[in-house]
């Protein structure tokens, strides 16, 4: 099979989701990947992808030209990010590949990637990845975001990124998210649309499949060294805000409850691109904030408990499962637990509140046999479910369906630029 795959940012083993698919899609199928790049960064995971041999087209953007279209989304109906990621040089880029080369179809990532996409939804046969529900997020940021803008562009973007992603269920027919309760929400956006029959467009016509998010087994796997003894660690792209929150409520109000009756316990957050207020949290000797690390496994496969109090959270928590592959015991929100099949008190413990994180944590520090069974029971779990060549292999099942679907077939090498046109796409 001829996969063109489409993202608004490099796939690495931070952003794990785009490469897990990608590691196994490579071993079975011609796969071209197409990519935007907005810094040094991003242009350097592009050379790791090609030093494994995947073919990357690489369409580089200027941050201030995406900063100036966030800026002007405030004037419009879009959402934010998705102005920020909509590119006219993209959207010529991925028409050009498919007017020269023959792809049986298209896979586009995440709301960003779906952005820039509008002028060939309809043409060929495409699966969109969602990712997660970003209306969702949207909704759990007003709550319990880390501090007030946040909260307050959380609050902007709420209901124009519902609007955008139930026009998107519409006009899609393949979709697939990483979890049911996000589902459930693009479920719910469906029936807005259905009911409020908005601009008398037609009604939602898309499925929306669930496939998790899996771990490459061979690379999380247990290290055999001794442990940390009495250190936690958080994982995470620090940046992002639902971990700020995260960090900063595990420092401010579990923590303590811990050191009453642990005084050595140290916390760990490994993480790229850490905020001022996480960084001052390492002014605290029993607190290590590593910033950017090549690579984790030693932070997280040594440690002797993963805490994982998401205060607000969607879709799959990577951090949790490779942590669990690693055969490091995991104590974790109930929110983020809903989204596994993962059985509490034997693949990992559950906590709800700052107290019962403090107790479950001290538990598993104190109890060797309990440690011993999450260890081997959570490696378990995540082999049997979280396998990305089961996962992938569920994913070209519905690439087959939406090649089956599409009334063109696949994509015609030769066809011309002038007739990737579409229809309107929703703005």
């Amino acid at each position: 099979m001829r996969i063109l795959f489409v993202t608004p940012y490099p796939s690495s083993r931070i952003r794990v989701r785009g490469y897990g698919f990608l590691t196994q899609l490579h071993r079975m199928h011609e796969v071209t990947v197409i990519t935007q790049c907005i810094s040094e960064r991003e242009l350097a995971d592009v050379e790791s992808l090609r030093s494994l041999g995947y073919e990357v087209v690489v369409v580089q953007e200027s941050k201030w030209s995406a900063a100036l279209r966030s800026g002007l989304a405030l004037f419009s109906s879009s959402p934010i990010q998705v102005a920020y990621a909509r590119s006219i040089r993209y959207a010529q880029a991925v028409q050009e590949l498919c007017a020269k080369r023959s792809f049986d179809v298209v896979h586009v990532e995440h709301l960003r990637g779906i952005a820039s996409m509008g002028r060939i939804v309809h043409m060929y046969p495409l699966v969109w990845d969602a990712v997660d529900c970003i209306s969702l997020l949207c909704k759990h940021t007003i709550a319990a975001g880390p501090d007030l803008p946040v909260r307050t562009v959380a609050l902007l973007e709420y209901n124009r990124t519902q609007r955008y992603e139930a026009k998107l269920l519409s006009q899609l027919q393949h979709v697939v998210i990483t979890s049911e309760r996000d589902r459930q929400a693009m479920l719910d956006l469906q029936g807005l649309l259905t009911k409020a029959r908005m601009n008398g467009d037609e009604a939602p016509r898309g499925d929306i499949t669930v496939l998790p998010n899996g771990v490459d087994l061979e690379y999380f796997r247990p290290l055999h060294q001794e442990r940390r003894r009495f250190n936690l660690v958080f994982s995470g792209k620090m940046s992002y805000h639902a971990n700020v929150a995260t960090a900063l409520y595990l420092y401010r109000h579990i923590m303590p409850l811990i050191w009453q009756h642990r005084p050595e316990a140290t916390l760990t957050f490994v993480g790229s691109s850490p905020p001022k207020a996480i960084q001052r949290l390492a002014s605290d000797p029993r607190i290590q904030v590593t910033g950017y690390v090549d690579d984790m496994r030693s932070y997280v496969g040594r440690a002797d408990v993963m805490v994982s109090p998401m205060v607000y959270s969607v879709g799959i928590q990577n951090k949790v499962l490779e942590a669990m592959a690693m055969g490091t015991p995991v104590v974790v929100a109930a929110e983020a637990a809903a989204a596994l099949e993962a059985q509490p008190g034997r693949d990992l413990l559950v906590a709800n509140s700052a107290q019962e994180f403090a107790e479950a944590t001290l538990n598993l520090m104190d109890d060797a046999q309990l440690h011993a069974t999450l260890s081997r029971f959570g490696r378990k779990y995540v082999e049997q479910q979280h396998d990305w060549r089961v996962v992938t292999e569920r994913l070209v099942n519905i690439y087959e369906r939406a090649i089956a679907g599409h009334t063109g077939g696949s994509i015609k090498k030769g066809t011309p630029s002038s007739l990737v046109a579409g229809v309107p796409f929703y703005s």
